[in-house]
């Protein structure tokens, strides 16, 4: 493990050091530096690798622990836990970046694709006019064959009309594809989530009980030059999913 990766601000940060080294070991977890099931440095190493006491390292080693990002064995020491969750982490843009930056398996269950027309909600999402013809792909993704989101997205036929005759029962990334087939990159999303009740519905398809607890997610995906490409909804599994958010303040 490169000494670099476990780093804080202890000089301009005014965070407690203790909060620092939390924040950091959990961003490490979280974008797969460090591996489910990977024995954590010692109480030592990792004070002399922060520049802090043992005392602030055990603190924030702590309180991982009591997040489930961590686990201690006793007489063994302390290891990265297995996920039973799926935690989506808001820098990674698509599902299977997320997915594979926490090393879970990402995969999807294909539901259904049509071509309809827009609202006006999806129409002012993607800069076209009400009406216009798109294209809405339905899926099921997963995370360790664990059904985390229904996810329905949106897309122009008029700026991507293969995209319609494309067969995704095949398991690809629509970012992927997009790249791929259009050399169009997704590099920003605004992107929206609010708690609501799984239906009966998104209950069967995420294995589910119906009216536990849930979230919708819509985001409208972005290109470097901030032009929509897709808008897209996704109910996620309320037991089986978290998201992460790190916001940071650069001036």
């Amino acid at each position: 493990m490169k000494k670099v990766l476990f780093k804080i601000d202890n000089k301009r940060s005014r965070l407690p050091l203790y909060d620092q080294v939390e924040r950091n070991l959990r961003d490490l977890i979280v974008n797969g530096h460090l591996k489910p099931g990977e024995v954590m440095p010692g109480e030592w190493d990792l004070a002399d690798l922060y520049g802090v006491s043992r005392l602030t390292v055990r603190r924030a080693l702590d309180e991982l622990v009591r997040q489930s990002w961590l686990e201690k064995k006793h007489g063994v020491g302390t290891f990265v836990r297995q996920p039973s969750m799926a935690s989506i982490a808001a820098g990674k843009l698509s599902f299977t970046e997320q997915m594979r930056s926490i090393g879970r398996e990402p995969s999807s269950k294909f539901i259904s694709q049509r071509v309809t027309a827009a609202t006006e909600k999806i129409a002012r999402a993607l800069h076209i006019q009400e009406g216009d013809p798109i294209l809405e792909i339905t899926r099921v993704r997963l995370a360790d064959n664990i059904p985390i989101l229904l996810e329905t997205a949106c897309l122009s036929t008029a700026r991507f009309p293969k995209l319609a005759d494309h067969d995704w029962s095949l398991d690809e990334s629509l970012y992927k594809v997009l790249c791929d087939e259009y050399g169009v990159n997704i590099s920003a999303m605004d992107h929206t989530i609010k708690p609501v009740t799984l239906t009966e519905t998104e209950a069967r398809y995420l294995k589910a009980q119906v009216g536990i607890p849930a979230l919708l997610s819509q985001i409208i995906a972005l290109t470097p030059g901030g032009e929509p490409v897709e808008y897209a909804w996704s109910v996620s599994n309320g037991d089986k999913s978290e998201f992460y958010f790190h916001y940071q303040r650069t001036e």
